[in-house]
């Protein structure tokens, strides 16, 4: 019997991907597990190529479980559903629909889009500062308004799961760091001050430690659980909080988890704080 808090529960699950070429099983991920509690931010971070976004895609139900147990509030996932949302690395917007008609696009196609979802819409469009860009198209966007309007769009449907693939590796650095602090906020107030359950993918180790509650590092592919490390930063949070002794501390040590598993015999003490992206 699950615990009633615990959102997410990964039992010992394998997955990969067949070809059709060699009609071979090539394995992604193998034996994970740990478990994701109601309202948590984890963020899930490796050495590129071992199986992040496949583990990702199947909690979107994008990819099927070889073996083990996938649960999201008890019930298997199976497939694709509504109470899951996925942010691309891309905005991928429609080019044709403008910013509001991007954002209701997953509540008309849940037949959702009554008086309730144009509010929820509207409200949407103020929580990600876009007030006043309603009608623009995609082509009027910076990068940083694309996500913006991408993110608003995953959170439309009021997911359960809020899935989040390295949705701000495309921007630039200064843009990348506004949106982390946006994308707190977001995700607080949109959650009622609780945080909605979220999964982040990302390369970048300090970006995981500002956003998440947990950082869940993966091995060197196939993926398994190299270690599940808290951090224990207060919130809300801010730009700030990177320059503290703390945030460098937790950074260093997880970096050094993740080189371990590309350069054995490598420690967090051998990672400099300088050295803070890897993927």
């Amino acid at each position: 019997m699950n615990h009633p808090s615990q959102k997410l529960v990964v039992d010992d699950v394998r997955l990969g991907h067949w070809s059709s070429r060699t009609e071979a099983f090539s394995l992604a991920c193998d034996g994970l597990s740990f478990e994701i509690a109601e309202n948590e931010f984890v963020a899930i971070v490796g050495p590129s190529g071992c199986g992040k976004t496949t583990f990702l895609s199947a909690l979107a139900g994008l990819v099927p479980v070889a073996s083990g147990r996938l649960e999201l509030t008890g019930a298997p996932i199976q497939g694709p559903s509504p109470d899951r949302s996925l942010v691309f690395q891309q905005a991928s917007l429609f080019p044709w629909r403008t910013v509001a008609a991007n954002i209701e696009f997953g509540l008309k196609a849940q037949q959702r889009l009554d008086e309730r979802g144009r509010a929820r819409v509207a409200e949407l469009v103020e929580l990600v500062g876009l007030a006043g860009k309603e009608k623009a198209y995609p082509r009027e966007l910076s990068g940083g308004m694309s996500q913006r309007v991408n993110l608003a769009r995953a959170l439309a449907t009021d997911p359960d799961l809020l899935l989040l693939d390295e949705p701000f590796s495309a921007l630039d650095a200064q843009t990348r760091e506004v949106m982390q602090e946006e994308l707190t906020r977001i995700w607080q107030v949109d959650g009622a001050g609780r945080g909605k359950t979220a999964v982040f993918v990302t390369h970048d180790v300090p970006e995981a430690v500002f956003l998440a509650d947990r950082v869940v590092v993966f091995s060197s592919g196939p993926a398994h659980l190299v270690e599940v490390v808290d951090v224990d930063l207060p919130r809300p949070r801010d730009a700030a909080v990177k320059r503290s002794p703390e945030f460098q501390e937790i950074s260093d040590y997880i970096l050094g988890l993740v080189m371990s598993q590309t350069q054995p015999g490598r420690r967090a003490s051998d990672h400099g704080s300088n050295a803070t992206v890897v993927g």
